[in-house]
């Protein structure tokens, strides 16, 4: 089975990466077949492309690339999730966006043929799909489905950060913090009957590089809303425990196309659910 080269991982951090054949991920088949863009492919091409892929585990808070590292990989995540960021003149983060279960990552640079634009880091132990460069290149240059799947994926991604500029420059702080755990809610949560725990745990400085704040302004809307009784916080625990004013506070209930989630049906209720599994 062919491999994609991966590079060693930098000295020094506690959670080495381990690479793994394809043949050991169970219903790894079927997973592509339901991914928004390898699925629109034909089987031959999935297949393929399966063929020049391997997966990569990695610890969480390990970088995966960085901003200006040539573009040789695409990266679906299979499992956990993976922060995309750069950095701002004065040294600031801002979080371009957070990647789930099923999301895609790397591909612009390779179609383009240039740098990557942005650093990707895990948040969480992840799991991921890293597929050989050229021979994802080959593949969409043959195929409208699947180039026709990536344009749709970079027009949400365009959507959203437009949204989020404008959310920047009319939003209150506190919605803005308010609309930013209910999108991460909706990338993965567990429901239980004290509420909606999200997944995806990020620091304050992180919240503050996806809504725009200083770390000190999260903090402070972070406890308004603690003490309104609309979360429950344990260091990076947060609990939505009524999404209904969270939404009504935010202004996403009026989206009029909101992000895939793992957690829409649930989060359209305050009532008490049985735990995830």
């Amino acid at each position: 089975m062919a491999t994609t080269i991966i590079p060693p991982a930098p000295t020094g951090l506690a959670h080495p990466q381990s690479v793994q054949p394809l043949d050991l991920v169970d219903d790894l088949a079927a997973f592509i077949h339901r991914h928004e863009i390898l699925g629109a492919l034909p089987d031959r091409d999935r297949q393929e492309l399966l063929r020049w892929s391997t997966i990569r585990t990695l610890g969480e808070r390990r970088r995966i690339f960085r901003r200006g590292d040539p573009g040789r990989t695409v990266l679906v995540v299979l499992a956990g999730h993976v922060k995309l960021s750069a950095m701002t003149a004065d040294g600031r983060e801002v979080v371009l966006e957070i990647v789930g279960p099923s999301g895609c990552f790397g591909e612009l640079a390779v179609l383009n043929n240039c740098a990557r634009a942005a650093d990707a880091t895990t948040i969480s132990q992840c799991r991921l799909l890293a597929i050989d460069g050229r021979q994802f290149l080959q593949v969409m240059s043959r195929s409208v489905e699947g180039l026709q799947a990536v344009v749709q994926l970079t027009s949400r991604r365009l959507r959203a950060t437009t949204q989020r500029v404008l959310d920047a420059l009319a939003l209150p702080a506190t919605a803005r913090v308010a609309k930013a755990l209910l999108e991460l809610a909706e990338l993965q949560c567990q429901v239980a009957c004290d509420g909606v725990r999200i997944e995806p745990q990020m620091s304050q400085a992180e919240l503050g590089g996806l809504t725009g704040l200083t770390r000190e302004s999260v903090n402070k809307q972070l406890a308004a809303l603690r003490e309104a009784g609309l979360i429950a916080q344990s260091g990076s625990d947060v609990t939505l425990l009524d999404t209904a004013a969270l939404g009504a506070l935010s202004g996403v209930h009026s989206d009029p196309e909101p992000g895939s989630s793992l957690c829409r049906e649930r989060l359209s209720t305050s009532r008490c659910v049985e735990a995830a599994a």
